[in-house]
């Protein structure tokens, strides 16, 4: 060791010593807080978010409203206290060396939520001012006061979501950027379930058997979502919440009355006995539907366009009947819950390729849910049945062809029907925990395992070759740690791997900074990478004679088409995930406790677009006739051999999407505040794409307004008096999605409720005015209603193809014995 300083034993005698002191010396210049959090009427307060200002230790309230910081630093310091529904608050504790300080803190309730908590965002309760995404939350304060049965029109002002109503309480979202008419972007969870229709891949949507007098909240993420939720939360995710009988007991019923014929009818009941909780809710809704026709087209310029009438008319007498119950245990921090749903559905929904009359569609769960303060897990069955739905489309090329003249309408129905019926069997563990040596870093992490069971009763699924039902199986495992590096600098790391019989194995990583240069103030930057997988229609499809001489099929195992002569024209390869890479900033901001202001700036590169249903073979066209083969050689024919014009699923191209995201809310005063949104969304560029093929382009079409803003206002407690006024304005774009293509001219809306309480008889009285005032522009010269212009009552378009809407009043009645 030349040059080499002698080693000196007590140096690393002394620094092991120091080191090995560290944590005793630490312990002993900190102490402990414990406490309880009460509302203004001295309840309990559970789930409530304890933080030390400055610091990074935080903890959360349980069942009794009680909470532990442990090895809190010595000093003055500051606790804050929030929970959604209550006006958050500070409260100054002396901490002591080696002592313990106890406190109670009493929170106001807030008509305004401008900073309350999340869920969504993590998978854990955190402020919305430090949850990392773009998120919206609707509480019981909103929901509760909202005019007629549905819960759809609280989403119209959530932070960069497309909005798009189809009819009396149908509507589709997206946020974005490409959607379409039979879109799977945004993932559904209810109570913490998948709440998708495995048979086709769609959310649940207008089928859930939650009724909205059971709503606790809906949340609103928008963005990539897949390193926490895996797949198909590639542009988003909604999240219902239903009540939990101890938080709400009593009893609650409402009626509504309105234009088109509309009643609705809803009740709940709820209670605790002891350590036993239960509920019981139910909903029975009707009314008469907006409608138009499509009308069959004379010359058709590709073979889809064979069956896209639905001249003959379709019922638009609608009704939804729904159920949903709960028995709970509570056992301390815990709880055990056993819950049920279900829903009827008659109607009318629309698809890539026409329209289809829902008749008896059914829609059921069940579940159950342990939760602990650092553990939950959850095991649930639900199951989608398609009745005696059948396609308008089908139904009206059926009856006009000559050769079925003399058959009923009822064996045409047949003819024309969609059995189905989806099971999706899951469970879910999750658990989060603190790990103190590593600056205190939070840890959440999870498994999920799937497995559904479709069948299309032998007709148009894979299982009518196979002779046995569809079976797919999913796993999925996740995590995100968050570590604050500084007190106003947090590090977070997401990721998730999941595991799909049909396509290679995905892995959703998110990383990104949050800083905090003040209290209510956050800056974040992200990278997240989601997925969209293949939907069981686009793998497993078989439905030759689709109409007559045209065959749809699935692409699970890839396609070969060859010319007359035997030559490879194209391969298609298997369906694989569509990938949606995307970097983000942000800015959070609450301003003196009265505005709340969330920005975000995103660029999204997205590849391996799913396209439509596409002719990629036609074995009718003499000298350039095609054929298509599947796995092994063999060509794609009927049953008895005959060819067919072949359509099917491809992944294609690349395109980036770049755009922003705004909301403001400001509370003038107790009784007044005013709500705001903007987004811009551009598509960049695109490569890879076909554009003298239909179905390349209308992959990868934007389908989304460039520009969309909300604006409104709602006053409260006017002695007995509450009401609202939301504007909604949506510039034009270009639609391409199936065979509903055109554009959706410009328009802005107007919506109107009031509210009166009657204390008296615990009862209040709401009445809404939806779209009473509209303008539209740049509208298609098809008939004298698309004329562009202003007037109260004024009906617009928001999709290709389906009913112009015009003004729909509600009038209801709310009774609570609480």
């Amino acid at each position: 060791m030349n040059g080499s300083t002698p080693r000196q034993p007590w140096r690393t005698l002394l620094a092991a010593a120091c080191m090995a002191a560290t944590p005793a010396f630490a312990a002993a210049q900190s102490g402990t807080v414990r406490g309880t959090v009460a509302g203004p009427d001295g309840d309990a307060i559970r789930a409530a978010q304890v933080t030390v200002v400055g610091t990074r230790y935080g903890s959360t309230t349980n069942a009794l409203g009680q909470f532990t910081l442990t090895g809190i630093p010595a000093g003055p310091r500051q606790l804050r206290v929030s929970r959604a529904g209550f006006l958050a608050k500070t409260h100054d504790v002396a901490v002591a060396a080696g002592e313990e300080a106890l406190v109670a803190v009493r929170l106001e309730s807030s008509p305004v939520e401008l900073d309350g908590l999340v869920v969504s965002a993590s998978r854990r309760a955190e402020r919305r001012s430090e949850a990392p995404v773009t998120v919206t939350r609707v509480g019981p304060e909103v929901l509760d006061n909202l005019a007629g049965g549905s819960f759809v029109g609280a989403l119209k002002q959530a932070n960069g979501l497309d909005f798009v109503q189809v009819g009396v309480s149908s509507v589709g979202i997206n946020a974005r950027g490409f959607n379409s008419s039979f879109n799977n972007r945004m993932l559904m969870l209810e109570d913490g379930r998948i709440a998708v229709l495995p048979e086709n891949g769609l959310p649940v949507g207008a089928f859930t058997p939650i009724p909205k007098i059971d709503l606790a909240g809906i949340e609103v993420v928008v963005g990539p979502g897949s390193a926490l939720y895996g797949a198909d939360a590639s542009n988003g995710v909604l999240t219902l919440q239903s009540k939990d009988p101890r938080e709400y007991p009593g009893t609650q019923m409402e009626v509504t009355g309105g234009s088109r014929e509309y009643t609705d009818v809803q009740m709940r009941h709820a209670g605790v006995r002891g350590s036993f909780g239960y509920k019981v809710a139910g909903e029975y809704n009707q009314f008469n539907d907006w409608s138009n026709r499509i009308r069959a087209t004379a010359a058709p310029t590709s073979p889809m366009e064979t069956s896209v009438g639905d001249s003959s008319g379709l019922n638009w007498e609608s009704d939804v009947a729904r159920a949903y119950g709960a028995a709970v245990y509570y056992r301390g921090d815990a709880q055990f819950e056993l819950s049920g749903g279900w829903s009827r559905t008659n109607g009318v929904g629309q698809t890539n390729v026409g329209r289809n009359q829902l008749v008896d569609w059914t829609y059921q769960t069940q579940q159950f849910k342990a939760t602990f303060p650092r553990f939950y897990f959850t095991a649930y069955h639900t199951e989608s049945d398609a009745g005696k739905s059948y396609a308008a489309n089908r139904y009206t090329t059926f009856r006009a062809t000559p050769a079925l003249a003399s058959r009923s309408d009822e064996e045409i129905r047949q003819m024309s029907d969609w059995p189905s019926n989806g099971q999706l069997f899951a469970a879910e563990f999750q658990n989060n925990f603190r790990v103190r040596p590593l600056l205190n870093t939070s840890v959440v992490w999870g498994a999920q395992v799937r497995h559904d069971v479709v069948s299309s009763e032998r007709q148009w699924l894979t299982d009518r070759l196979t002779g046995d039902d569809l079976t797919i199986g999913q796993r999925g495992v996740y995590a995100q740690t968050e570590t604050p590096l500084l007190p106003q600098l947090k590090l977070l790391l997401a990721g998730r791997y999941d595991d799909h019989e049909n396509y290679d194995a995905q892995f959703s990583p998110k990383a990104g900074l949050v800083f905090t240069p003040a209290e209510g103030h956050s800056v974040r930057a992200f990278f997240n990478r989601a997925f969209k997988s293949p939907s069981t229609l686009q793998t497993n499809f078989y439905i030759p004679n689709f109409v007559p001489n045209i065959g749809v099929f699935g692409n699970r195992d890839g396609v070969t088409v060859r010319n007359a002569a035997g030559a490879v024209v194209r391969e298609y390869a298997p369906m694989e995930p569509e990938e949606n890479r995307t970097w983000e900033v942000g800015y959070k901001a609450l301003v003196r406790g009265r505005l709340f202001v969330d920005l975000a700036g995103y660029y999204s590169r997205y590849q391996n677009f799913m396209s439509p249903l596409t002719v990629i073979a036609n074995p009718f066209t003499g000298a350039t006739a095609t054929t298509a083969f599947g796995p092994g050689g063999k060509p794609l024919t009927d049953e008895a051999g005959k060819p067919q014009v072949v359509l099917t699923y491809f992944n294609l191209g690349k395109a980036t999407v770049r755009g922003a995201d705004l909301s403001a809310n400001y509370v003038l005063s107790p009784k007044v505040d005013f709500t705001g949104t903007l987004s811009v969304v551009e598509l960049d560029g695109l490569t890879g794409i076909n554009t003298k093929v239909a179905g390349e382009v209308e992959a990868t079409s934007l389908n989304s307004p460039v520009t969309k803003w909300t604006i409104g206002s709602r006053v409260r407690d006017l002695g007995n008096w509450q009401g609202g006024i939301t504007g909604r304005y949506v510039n034009g774009y270009q639609f391409n999605s199936g065979i509903n293509k055109g554009r959706i001219p410009t328009f802005s809306t107007l919506d109107v409720n009031v509210g009166y309480r009657v204390p008296r008889f615990r009862s209040a009285i709401n009445l809404g005015l939806n779209n009473l005032f509209g303008c539209t522009s740049d509208n298609p010269a098809t008939t004298d209603e698309d004329e562009s212009g202003c007037e109260f009552g004024k009906r617009h378009m928001e999709m290709i193809n389906m009913p112009q809407i015009g003004t729909m009043v509600f009038l209801g009645l709310r009774f609570d014995t609480k």
